[in-house]
């Protein structure tokens, strides 16, 4: 009976290897290994190497979408990107090129003086540089404050020939021998003014207009002749009596490329007149 019982239990454990070689090899990613006995089934798993894998993976927040059933992973910590809004702008460059207009607001008006003193508009040029534009935007790009440091050079060329006498004001004489009389001056300035811009139209590109005012300084002023006879000219850089100080109304206007601008002087031109001076023209900006 023993023979038997022994020789039972070699045959069992003989059929347990034949079944146990049928699958020798690893099931899982996991490193799991499977014996089948018969009824019952062995799990051997390699705990170190899942300790590793989920020590190296990355952390994510695992979702279930109730609708599909899908699993959706999410990075715990993403990056937090801010748009930040620009306070101002600052360009190079901006350039007014007119034409002066000269007005006496005197009533009854003085009409020798002023008929003396009647310039050619379109060879009284005015030109104006405007360094740093400065843009500070009023909470929306489509309101702004402008502003820049300018430089201004501006002439006057009389229509009549007048020589003027230096350290004297509108003190002049007209002379048969000169061909050309005119006055050249330079002024530092400030503008400021309240502009509004719209967004970008079809078939017109932006539309925009401004209002404020400018002050300024006067740091040269000269008479300049030219002799009938000769091609020299004569300049005279002496005190002709120009206001010191300049300041005014001005107004802005562009669509799309097409850019204009009017200044009109509440300061007189000339100390102690009622001339006043005022431009229309085109400006540019780089």
């Amino acid at each position: 009976m023993k023979n038997k019982f022994f020789q039972s239990i070699i045959l069992a454990l003989f059929i347990c290897g034949l079944q146990a070689q049928d699958d020798p090899k690893p099931t899982t990613k996991e490193d799991t290994f499977r014996i089948n006995l018969k009824e019952k089934e062995i799990l051997i798993i390699d705990k170190n190497q899942n300790n590793k894998k989920e020590n190296t993976a990355p952390e994510y927040d695992i979702n279930l979408d109730k609708n599909n059933g899908d699993v959706q992973k999410e990075n715990i910590n993403p990056e937090k990107k801010t748009k930040s809004k620009k306070f101002a702008d600052v360009d190079f460059l901006e350039i007014d090129l007119g034409v002066n207009l000269l007005f006496n607001t005197a009533s009854p008006k003085p009409t020798i003086l002023v008929n003396d003193l009647e310039i050619k508009p379109f060879e009284s040029w005015s030109w104006t540089f405007n360094f740093l534009p400065t843009r500070i935007y009023l909470g929306s790009k489509n309101a702004m404050l402008m502003t820049a440091f300018g430089w201004r050079y501006s002439s006057y060329e009389f229509k009549n020939t007048l020589s003027f006498e230096p350290n004297k004001t509108l003190a002049y004489a007209k002379d048969s021998d000169i061909k050309c009389s005119e006055f050249d001056i330079h002024q530092l300035q400030i503008p400021l003014m309240v502009y509004f811009q719209s967004n970008k139209i079809k078939g017109l590109g932006k539309v925009g207009i401004g209002f404020g005012g400018y002050g300024g300084l006067l740091v040269h002023q000269e008479h300049e002749t030219k002799a009938i006879n000769s091609k020299k000219s004569i300049e005279v850089e002496e005190d002709f009596g120009f206001n010191p100080y300049r300041y005014g109304l001005s107004t802005r206007v562009d669509v799309g490329p097409f850019k204009l601008f009017g200044n009109y002087d509440l300061s007189s031109t000339w100390e102690d007149t009622d001339f006043r001076n005022a431009e229309v023209g085109i400006w540019f900006d780089f």
